[in-house]
């Protein structure tokens, strides 16, 4: 086994395979033999296997060799065998060889094909010789045809105490994963094909820790953790013994795996455990003799004395007591079970929690403690032996044969009284290595819609991915692709006023309408005018079929359950009698309409629980109008229940008059296409189920009755995009034909449908305008009287999530062609509310809320520049000033206010500055600095600073910067101090969240519901966390409150906060900083709730400042263009609750250059209509 393991050149050889199983697909079992060195035993293993799998009638079966890099000499003798069975054979890279890689190509190739899978090893024989006996393969496969998704085989005839499993695996999963398995490493095993399927798609995720050995205990631990049906077969057979060399290989990478299994499955074992599943044994051989382990004393000695001297760092660490070193030499060797476990449990906390420790020393000091181990049971067993009776042999045996389970079962009950332990300091470590904040990109494409996933993610081959890069560049081709439909297809100048472009849309749509009118005449008010439209419109998307249940299942159905709410006003009084004038699906779907919940639900369970593969069949489908004559009053119009997906039959009604809107044929016409896409994936679902033909009624009862929608990446969520994905191409197919028919208007009008489709922004004045028809015209049918809003329609944040799903998966090196396989699976295993993110991120964080705010229009009052403006520039021949003054913090005492500026000189490096002026005119200008970096995380900069005054002390956030990472970081001088003129005794508090990139932090200057506020921004969105007390680094929870609004929005690209919240009758006012996409600085106002800061009663949709004048856009020597950028504002007077007249002060940096000033009165920020004083 290497350590260069690679997935990338895994799938490469994945790639070059796969056309050699083109003419195996759909074969029922793929049996799997991974070899190394067998060059003697395996060809005539193979001719075993093949003269067993003749008796199999009616069963295809492909026989998969997968060698080592090593083994390439022996492909030739596998390749010259006359097999009656297809066989294929290779061998893989050297980088990537290991017995791990091999069963993991052989989960691809079932998975390829779609068939169940065998993994028999190379070295199994029966008794005697290397021939398989007959009922192996039964015994193996029954179980998976069954209720079971994994059989694992042991070969062993006698009885012997495994020294990896029975002293390291068997005991982990017992006390660890509550499983009891007799031969977790056996090496044999069968697996149904829904548990290859799982297997598989996990697998990219392993890493290279199950490349050799391990992969026994990985793939048992992932059974058992998704709770799959596990039993065992004991086949009776010989097992091979390796040389010590060799056993303390297989131990490490067993060792390697088990910790990194524990390290994944932490949130499985933490939790206190009551009950023992033991693993259903299906074929049990009596044993009657034991084995013995046969490794030399001397050399298991030799190795345990080694391995001590060459860590004994590690094992000062772990063994301070010196009990393990004191064994060394000891006679009679004995190593307890506590010191084993005791160690083994430590190793494994410093493999997992420490950076210090070299993960090879800690695997060479266990597999030293091991052979101790081995050693010390040799001796107990021999030292058993010899103070036994004199007796038959047999009576010997069975004596031993008790020992030796006692022996396991002792040792269990030690890991069980060491696991609380283990628990209490794993959580303890767990707590002291959990970073404090974990980074989250929030994204918006639909207003109150946001994406939220991790900054960074790790892909294949550890690559790291840049989510924000991912969301930037979707946004850029959609906004491209929305300029290109409004510009091109609409021909309306993208610089118009909104106004000019929402009714450039409309038009669009009238015309749209129209046009489908002149396509598919008939008055869909009536029956006979609904009729001519509908079959008008299936005519023009021909061959809609659907594959789904069988008309003679349905008919069973219904006699068993007449229908009787159909049958009485039709006057029939049998169901036979209504059977021979209707077609049994017309029935149901009628029947559906009429009848209960509970009578469909009744119905559709039996259907599914009846299902068999021949039980589905071909259907055209056809639509269903309910007329008049039948309706009568009876039906529901709007109950669709789970049959109406397996009948083949679309409902139509016709359209009530007055009603339906403006759009009523695009609406009727987009809805039936829509359906017609929907057929086809159930179709593709139920072809799967009758491919796998294993647990059809569950898979199939999910696929209707278990749909639940999840978060915005679910299952169900990308289910529902794919059929407006497959309606987008029908229609384009449609225009294309058209288009060559010659019927040039209406084919234009259906591709600036499908050009349109999915497409989104919002505009200047936050106005939500969509691109797609089928929101136009379902928001008119509903009775909407203006245009769609992000509310009443999911498209438009569907399609875009979905192509952001692709791009994410297309980066992290995986295939999205493979997403719409997870999702069927996923669908059939009635997980459709499971996020598809949580597939790429296994431990991606779901603790942090994420505050979805409402939208407000309407606009504040601009704020008036001070025409004194800029009141502070550097200063020429200044070391510390010189070159720019910037981003102001301000407090208000008295008459005076006091700017705490960062300054900074021709060194580069940032230092807080102070002026004192009485608000507009400055007074004092301090001639050194007050704050300048000491720390390492510091060096290159203190930066923008915010103040607050609480109890008696005046607390500053700033940004620590080092050149690598901006930091949070808090400092604090006492208010005697200050007002003293002692303007520099300023204690450092710490780092806010270390490590992170985090800035415009600000905190609340009085505690709200017992808890100290702080808000910050982690790129690109405003965050709040809570805390009990202001200590640094903070631990307690966070949410993210605000985010960049999409489209044309002035804070589009992020957003931070600004000022120190000032408080008002309506609750906290804050001064935020937003940044479109071009980089352009502007200002805009923040209302949250007096009691729940997580709450933003208000944010200006217009920016209350941007850059205008010169110093603000930076004509000439400025440092950031375009910017104007503040930390501090006060109160016009030293007031503790503003009121509307109540004036406030807001300065800021120009252009990252100099420092202005800008004044409104609270009324002017805060629009009449949000200025409510709530009664407590």
């Amino acid at each position: 086994m290497t350590q260069s393991y690679s997935e990338s050149r895994f799938d490469e050889v994945m790639q070059e395979i796969k056309p050699l199983l083109r003419d195996y697909a759909n074969f029922d079992l793929v049996v799997g033999i991974p070899f190394v060195d067998e060059q003697d035993h395996l060809p005539k293993l193979l001719q075993s296997i093949d003269e067993v799998l003749k008796s199999w009638i009616g069963k295809r079966q492909l026989i998969v060799c997968v060698g080592d890099g090593s083994a390439q000499h022996i492909l030739a003798s596998i390749q010259s065998l006359q097999l009656h069975h297809p066989h294929i054979e290779f061998v893989l890279p050297p980088e990537i060889s290991g017995r791990g890689t091999s069963i993991r190509a052989l989960l691809e190739i079932a998975n390829a094909i779609e068939a169940d899978l065998m993994v028999f090893s190379a070295h199994m024989s029966s008794q005697n010789d290397p021939v398989l006996e007959d009922a192996w393969l039964d015994s193996l496969l029954t179980p998976i045809q069954g209720d079971y998704d994994l059989v694992l085989g042991s070969l062993r005839r006698y009885q012997v105490m495994d020294s990896i499993a029975h002293m390291l695996a068997s005991p982990i999963l017992e006390s660890f994963y509550g499983a009891r398995v007799g031969d977790p490493l056996g090496g044999i095993y069968a697996f149904s094909h829904d548990f290859v399927e799982e297997l598989v798609h996990e697998g990219p995720f392993w890493g290279e820790s199950i490349q050799g050995y391990g992969i026994d205990f990985w793939i048992l631990t992932r059974a058992l953790s998704w709770n799959k049906n596990i039993c065992e077969v004991n086949l009776g057979g010989a097992v091979k013994l390796h040389n010590l060399e060799t056993r303390n290989r297989i131990f490490r990478e067993n060792a390697r795996t088990i910790f990194e299994a524990v390290k994944r499955d932490s949130a499985v074992w933490l939790k206190d455990r009551l009950l023992i599943k033991v693993a259903d044994i299906l074929s049990r051989q009596e044993v009657k003799r034991p084995d013995f382990i046969t490794y030399p004393p001397a050399s298991l000695l030799k190795n345990f004395q080694q391995s001590l001297k060459r860590n004994r760092d590690l094992l000062a660490i772990i063994d301070p007591n010196g009990e393990l070193t004191s064994l060394a030499y000891a006679e009679p060797f004995r190593m307890d079970d506590d010191l084993w476990v005791s160690a083994l449990f430590d190793l494994m906390v410093q493999y997992v929690f420490s950076d210090q420790v070299n993960a090879d020393a800690i695997f060479d000091l266990l597999t030293g403690l091991y052979n101790g181990r081995v050693l010390s049971y040799i001796n107990e067993i021999q030292d058993f032996q010899k103070s036994l009776p004199e007796s038959a042999e047999q009576e010997q045996d069975e004596l031993i044969l008790h020992k030796m389970e006692s022996i396991h079962r002792r040792l269990t009950e030690v890991f069980w009284k060491h696991k609380p332990r283990l628990n209490e300091l794993w959580s303890q470590y767990q707590e002291q290595c959990r970073p404090p904040i974990i980074p989250l990109s929030y994204m918006e494409y639909v207003p109150g819609k946001p994406i939220v996933v991790p900054k960074r993610i790790i892909g294949k081959d550890q690559r790291i991915i840049a989510t924000d890069n991912i969301f930037r560049e979707l946004r850029k081709r959609y906004e491209d692709r929305f300029n290109e439909f409004i510009s091109q297809g609409l021909g309306v100048d993208l610089h118009s006023p909104e106004e000019v472009i929402i009714r450039a849309m409309e038009e669009y749509m009238q015309k749209l309408e129209a046009g489908l009118d002149q396509l598919l005449p008939g008055d869909i008010r009536t029956e006979d005018g609904l009729r001519s439209f509908v079959e008008g419109l299936l005519a023009l998307f021909p061959d809609h079929r659907m594959f789904t249940i069988s008309s003679d299942l349905l008919r069973e159905m219904l006699v068993r359950f007449p229908p009787v709410n159909l049958m009485i006003p039709l006057g029939y009084y049998k169901a036979e009698q209504l059977l021979e004038n209707m077609d049994p699906r017309d029935v149901v779907t009628y029947a559906n309409l009429m009848a209960s919940w509970s009578y469909t639900d009744r119905d559709l369970l039996w259907l599914v629980d009846n299902l068999k593969p021949e039980s589905f069949e071909w259907v055209d489908l056809k639509p269903v109008l309910l007329s008049p004559e039948l309706h009568a009053g009876r039906l529901s119009q709007a109950k669709i229940t789970d049959l109406n997906r397996v009948t083949g039959r679309i409902i139509v009604t016709p359209m009530v008059a007055d009603q339906g809107g403006k759009y009523p044929k695009t609406r009727y016409f987009t809805s039936i296409v829509r359906r017609l896409a929907v057929a086809e994936q159930y179709s593709k679902i139920f072809q799967i189920n009758v491919s796998e033909r294993k647990n059809i009624s569950l898979k199939v009862r999910n696929s209707l009755l278990g749909i639940r929608r999840g978060d915005e990446f679910s299952a169900h969520n990308i289910f529902e995009n794919y059929h407006h994905r497959s309606l987008v191409k029908k229609v384009k197919l449609l225009a294309e034909r058209l288009e060559k028919e010659g019927r040039t208007e209406i084919a234009r009008l259906l591709h600036l449908m499908v050009q349109g489709y999915g497409l989104s922004q919002v505009l200047e004045k936050e106005t939500f305008l969509t691109c797609t028809a089928w929101s136009w015209a379902s928001y008119s049918f509903k009775g909407g009287q203006k245009i769609p809003t992000p509310v009443t329609t999911s498209v438009e944040s569907r399609w875009f999530n979905h192509d952001f799903l692709e791009d994410l998966y297309r980066e992290l090196g995986y295939d999205p062609e493979e997403m719409i396989k997870i999702v069927y699976r996923m669908i059939q295993a009635g997980k459709s509310h499971v996020s598809l993110l949580d597939t790429l991120m296994p431990t991606r964080p779901k603790d942090i809320t994420v505050v979805v705010q409402e939208t407000t229009t309407e606009p504040s009052r601009p704020l008036q520049r001070y025409e004194g403006n800029p009141l502070l520039e550097p200063l020429e021949g200044s070391k510390w000033e010189s070159k720019y003054v910037l981003n102001p913090g301000a407090l208000r005492f008295g008459d005076k206010v006091y700017l705490f500026y960062r300054a900074v000189g021709e060194d580069n490096i940032s230092r807080i500055g102070l002026a004192i002026t009485d608000g507009f005119k400055v007074l004092e200008r301090l001639p050194d600095p007050i704050f300048s970096p000491e720390i390492p995380e510091e060096k290159m900069g203190c930066e923008d600073p915010r103040l607050i005054v609480i109890e008696d002390r005046i607390f500053m956030l700033y940004t620590a910067y080092d050149g690598n990472i901006a930091q949070i970081a808090a400092a604090s001088i006492s208010l005697e101090d200050f007002k003293a003129g002692n303007y520099t005794n300023w204690k450092r508090e710490g780092l806010a969240f270390q490590n992170i990139w985090d800035k415009d932090a600000i905190i609340f200057p009085e505690k709200i519901n017992g808890k100290y506020i702080i808000y910050h921004r982690i790129e690109p969105s405003i965050w709040v966390t809570y805390s009990s007390e202001l200590k640094f680094p903070i631990w307690d929870k966070h949410a993210i409150i605000a985010g960049p609004r999409p489209g044309r929005m002035w804070d589009s690209m992020k957003i931070g906060a600004g000022a120190q919240p000032l408080k008002t009758r309506y609750g906290w006012l804050l001064i935020y900083h937003g940044v479109d996409y071009n980089y352009v600085y502007r200002l805009g106002v923040l209302l949250v709730d007096l009691d729940n800061p997580r709450k933003v009663i208000y944010r200006s949709p217009n920016p209350i400042l941007e850059p205008e004048e010169d110093y603000e856009i930076g004509l000439s020597g400025a440092w950031v263009p375009n910017v104007v950028f503040t930390c501090g504002a006060v109160p016009g007077t030293d007031k503790e609750i503003l009121e509307d007249d109540d004036e406030i002060l807001v300065y800021y940096g120009a252009a990252d250059t100099s420092i202005g000033v800008a004044k409104a009165t609270l009324a002017d920020l805060v629009p009449e209509s949000f200025r409510k004083v709530v009664q407590k």
